[in-house]
């Protein structure tokens, strides 16, 4: 069967989180969970029928003459197409929104590709029907959570004692903070967990890296993970792993991030764990809380051009000198290590004495709706930005290779960067202890990309990084100013090679050999991370 199928199921793809599987996953799920001639199949979202025709095909292999494959689907105009390509009374297919069947314990097997959106962009009834599924497994689920959760919560109601779960999930069940309590049912209900890991990108429509969730042995306890490593979709079905470990739950749900540092060699995670017995790494949080910048709610509002602040005269003392965004850290302004004042050219609107021509900008802003906005209904009076905080470090967000640099210049700092308060460190220590590979390692380990492969780094990620341990006081003066030079004449990325030799080296003590080492596990963690290499 041709899995590129009626146009119309892919107009209604992005809109309901429909991704359909590539054929030999599909039927490298259905041969993994399908064993016996006379198991129940269920496909609690067939979508465009791949997994169908795939069980049609193991069960003919298997030599059943009547599958017993239950497939549902809830968009009618999609599950009746679909229908009409299969020879009648194959499998029974019923057009209905799978979490609100009572499927308690019906079923050997239960395989698919679940939906990947936002239950809180689904319409209300059938968003009602997906909390009432996460409530009756008294598991927190937040209100941006995908819709993938309760339907493996559901799916795992559907089975029949010893059966078995294989489902197409998104990487994120290995690391999301709200999967968590998942894992905790998942290692009480099942004997055996597998997950299947591929680099060749098998969805590569989808912005999203998927993976292949195995679970057997229904009414069973599992304390660990088999995690299963290929290279190729072709290693997958000719079962040639290059690495299989085990994953303890217990560190899948203590934050750990098993499933990206198992990607590392022995060798590269040993050089870790001795600079971490040797004291050369320390936790950021113990140096350093960071948080993010303020929130303005209308960035072009309450951030006056000079041509505007003219206009209405807006008092010097209503406008706070801030970092609006990276651009303006990485501009040509001639920014180093440290930003100083007049470096960054943008002002925050922050009324304290209302002047004459503040009150006009305040009633201009009525005028626009300005008032009107979310975040502005919060506030009394709607104008007054809160949680105004002058930092001591300021770092980039977005990418691999974050900027971090001293607030010399005392700005206030917006919510596109992270605001870092020093706990009772020097500045120019701490950033002379960031720029190195080593940081950069600790950012690929700690830090989950979102869609397309990227960073945007968050408070709580921050605070878990790794960055070396103090520096003797006599040598940040030296140090300083060579990153500060560095930074203004060749970037970031020259900035951290540079911290290899005058950090890493000069003041720890690493070999030509550690460092490479470290940049080759960098190397490693980029390539499975970034999906134009998956796909090359």
């Amino acid at each position: 069967m041709n899995e590129n199928r009626n146009p119309m199921l892919q107009l209604q793809q992005k809109q309901t989180g429909s991704f359909y599987t590539e054929g030999k996953i599909a039927e490298a799920v259905v041969n993994w969970a399908i064993r016996n001639a006379n198991d129940s199949i269920l496909e609690p979202s067939f979508g465009n029928g791949i997994f169908i025709e795939k069980a049609i095909t193991r069960f003919n292999t298997l030599g059943a003459t009547k599958p017993n494959i239950t497939a549902v689907e809830i968009q009618p105009n999609v599950a009746k197409y679909v229908c009409g390509l299969f020879p009648k009374k194959r499998f029974n297919a019923f057009t209905a929104d799978f979490l609100s069947l009572p499927l308690q314990n019906q079923h050997d097997v239960v395989i698919g590709n679940p939906p990947y959106i936002g239950i809180k962009k689904l319409p209300k009834k059938q968003a009602e029907t997906a909390r009432k599924v996460i409530e009756k497994h008294e598991i927190y689920c937040p209100n941006n959570g995908s819709l993938w959760f309760p339907f493996v919560l559901h799916a795992i109601s559907a089975l029949k004692s010893n059966g078995k779960l294989a489902f197409v999930l998104p990487f994120e069940v290995t690391y999301a903070r709200y999967a968590y309590g998942l894992w905790e049912i998942l290692s009480k209900n099942f004997s055996n967990l597998t997950i299947y890991r591929i680099h060749e990108d098998f969805f590569p429509e989808v912005d999203v890296e998927a993976i292949l969730f195995l679970a057997e042995g229904k009414g069973g306890n599992a304390s660990k993970v088999n995690y299963t490593l290929f290279n190729t979709i072709s290693d997958l079905q000719n079962n040639k792993p290059f690495q299989t470990v085990k994953i303890p739950v217990r560190t899948i749900i203590a934050t750990e991030k098993p499933f990206v540092s198992c990607l590392l060699s022995k060798e590269q995670q040993d050089l870790l764990q001795v600079m971490r017995s040797n004291h050369i790494l320390s936790q950021v949080i113990k140096s350093c809380k960071f948080k993010i910048g303020y929130v303005s709610a209308d960035k072009n509002y309450f951030h006056p051009n000079p041509e505007i602040i003219a206009h209405y005269s807006i008092s010097k003392d209503n406008l706070y000198p801030c970092v609006l965004n990276a651009k303006e850290l990485n501009g040509g302004t001639g920014i180093g290590i440290d930003v100083s004042k007049g470096q960054c050219p943008s002002k925050l609107f922050f009324p304290k004495n209302i002047a004459e021509g503040d009150k006009r900008y305040i009633q201009n802003g009525e005028v626009l709706g300005v008032h009107k906005r979310y975040k502005c209904r919060q506030r009394d009076p709607w104008y007054i930005t809160p949680n105004i905080e002058i930092p001591d470090v300021i770092l980039s967000v977005f990418g691999e290779k974050p900027k971090m640099v001293v607030n010399k210049g005392n700005y206030v700092v917006s919510n596109s960067l992270l605001c870092g308060c020093l706990k009772n460190v020097d500045s120019k220590q701490f950033v002379c202890r960031w720029y190195n590979s080593l940081t950069l390692l600790s950012i690929e380990l700690n830090v989950h990309s979102l869609g397309g492969g990227s960073f945007v780094i968050i408070p709580s990620e921050a605070d878990r990084l790794e960055i070396v341990a103090p520096i003797p006081q006599k040598e940040i003066s030296k140090i300083y100013s060579q990153f500060d030079e560095t930074l203004k004449k060749s970037g970031t990325e020259a900035a951290y090679l540079l911290g290899d030799k005058l950090v890493l080296q000069n003041i720890f003590n690493l070999s030509d050999k550690d460092i490479l080492t470290i940049r080759q596990s960098i190397a490693i963690l980029r390539n499975w991370r970034t999906p134009a290499t998956r796909r090359a």
